[in-house]
């Protein structure tokens, strides 16, 4: 008799909290966000299967964020990740990294080095839409980078990205005034492993295609 409402009373408690969580990643939808070109959340497994078969879709990385960059992207076998749609909020690379430890599956994992090792992807510049391959003057991706002069330099008044050292956040993507961006983000899923150059520029080992 005495276990029947304490079971009740730790049943609703199960659903109220399952349905807050739930009614948070609702107020988080992908939009419009492409699920082939969001990135995953910091700390994210490599490669990228590993992420896929860990991450159980719990959504619990997504309400720490401070700055709400995590949302849930619907890809079209119906899945719903946690992603970053980097032309709408970029990640901020917050000290703590709360989104990996809000995580219990282990689909995140806090990189040895702190944020500034996270590899969410790779920014990479258009020179077809870049105004400083015209001549005129920008530097905006420049000084939204955290890390200038690593990750993306200025060279002849043009933007480099520094490819060991760049993030992926995509604050230079937020930042660039050019529409279509002059600088994205690449997912690294998209990235040949170790060389960190996009699949779709690779051609064959030692060589790619710029």
């Amino acid at each position: 008799m005495t276990d029947r409402p304490r079971s009740s009373r730790r049943d609703f408690l199960t659903s109220w909290f399952g349905g807050l969580r739930d009614a948070t990643r609702a107020v988080v939808p992908g939009g419009s966000a492409d699920p082939a070109k969001v990135l995953r959340p910091p700390g994210a497994l490599a490669p990228d299967e590993a992420f896929l078969e860990a991450c159980t879709r719990c959504g619990d990385c997504i309400p720490v964020c401070p700055v709400k960059a995590i949302i849930t992207i619907e890809e079209a076998d119906g899945r719903r990740l946690p992603a970053i749609d980097p032309a709408v909020t970029p990640c901020r690379l917050c000290d703590d990294l709360p989104c990996i430890a809000a995580c219990p599956d282990g689909a995140l994992v806090f990189p040895e080095g702190g944020p500034a090792k996270v590899r969410i992807g790779i920014a990479k510049v258009d020179p077809r839409r870049c105004v400083t391959f015209k001549g005129e003057l920008c530097t905006r991706c420049y000084k939204a980078c955290p890390y200038p002069d690593k990750a993306l330099m200025m060279i002849g008044s043009r933007p480099l990205v520094g490819s060991g050292a760049c993030t992926g956040c995509g604050l230079c993507e937020l930042a660039c005034p050019e529409h279509p961006k002059a600088i994205t983000v690449v997912p690294e899923r998209d990235l040949v492993p170790g060389l960190r150059v996009p699949r779709n520029e690779y051609s064959e080992p030692g060589k790619w295609m710029g």
